[in-house]
């Protein structure tokens, strides 16, 4: 993701088809701007009530330390909650690494089940 000064470029909505949110991140993903990705993708998804599937497109990523990291499995457990596919597309190396050395690599790519929000919730 990018600094605070840029950003715009945190994550940018890119075409999709039908049922699917897609953002390409670029920049750093980090302390600084992982908040600003929570918010974005909360913003996509919030007029997409027909959504069945969100992608990030990781094309783009730069550095991801653990807050960044950390916002992604926030990002996977949401999506999962509310019945929406999670993808990260275009992994580059050095994702796939972190990935790896913290065990996330298989439950971040791997297609999830899901069921929507309220059928396994008590109140």
């Amino acid at each position: 993701m990018t600094t605070s000064s840029d950003a715009d470029g945190v994550a940018t909505p890119t075409p999709a088809g039908p049922h699917t949110v897609r953002l390409a991140l670029t920049g750093d993903l980090d302390y600084d701007t992982s908040g600003e990705l929570l918010d974005r993708v909360r913003l996509a998804l919030r007029g997409r009530a027909d959504a069945v599937d969100l992608r990030l497109d990781c094309r783009k990523l730069g550095v991801v330390d653990s807050t960044g990291l950390s916002s992604l499995l926030q990002i996977h457990r949401s999506a999962g909650q509310d019945g929406i596919g999670f993808h990260l597309d275009n992994i580059g190396p050095a994702l796939r690494r972190l990935l790896d050395l913290t065990g996330t690599y298989e439950y971040l790519t791997t297609p999830q089940r899901s069921e929507p929000a309220g059928e396994n919730r008590t109140s």
